[in-house]
């Protein structure tokens, strides 16, 4: 009877370790149950105010035509993206002005002149159509920061060539936007 009795022990402890890992594995899921109940959740609040938007908006225009308050939906799902787009657009500019003040100071550094003045931004009234028929984007890989940077100063140097400025980088690639004149 000594060998049956091992043996219903051993399968015991195979199920309290199968139990055991399993506590693990059913934390991790309930932990991330959790987290995107919580984002569920933030997306139903977000949902209830576009919803809470658009019938302020529905009441304000009552008695409009069907037009109109399909135009209000529009502006309202449109207006996040829009301010989303002018705080980028504001970011964009600030981050171009330190780039062209890091280049002037490593070209004041080296005892060198700035390849170009700052490029002023363009008149208020010029339309986005004509900015983005002027402007490209080119994707570059190199070895470092430095090869990258000098490709720039060198495409900014070229005939026709109003202004680069860096999008995004890092060690071994780079997204320029050149701006044409």
């Amino acid at each position: 009877m000594g060998e049956h009795d091992s043996e219903p022990e051993d399968v015991i402890l195979e199920r309290l370790q199968e139990a055991a890992s399993g506590d693990a594995t059913v934390r991790q899921l309930r932990r991330r149950y959790d987290l995107l109940r919580q984002d569920y959740e933030r997306l139903l609040d977000r949902l209830a105010e576009l919803e809470d938007r658009l019938a302020e908006a529905t009441r304000a225009q009552a008695g409009s035509s069907p037009s109109s308050v399909a135009g209000a939906l529009s502006e309202a799902i449109a207006a996040p993206l829009l301010q989303l787009r002018q705080e980028y657009l504001a970011a964009a500019a600030s981050i171009a002005q330190v780039v062209a003040g890091l280049e002037g100071l490593a070209g004041g550094l080296k005892g060198q002149k700035s390849a170009r003045p700052p490029a002023e931004p363009p008149p208020a009234g010029q339309a986005d159509s004509e900015l983005r028929g002027r402007r490209l984007q080119v994707d570059v890989r190199g070895k470092g920061f430095g090869e990258l940077l000098d490709f720039q100063e060198r495409l900014a140097n070229l005939e026709g060539v109003a202004r680069v400025s860096i999008n995004a980088i890092d060690n071994e690639r780079a997204t320029l936007i050149v701006e044409l004149e």
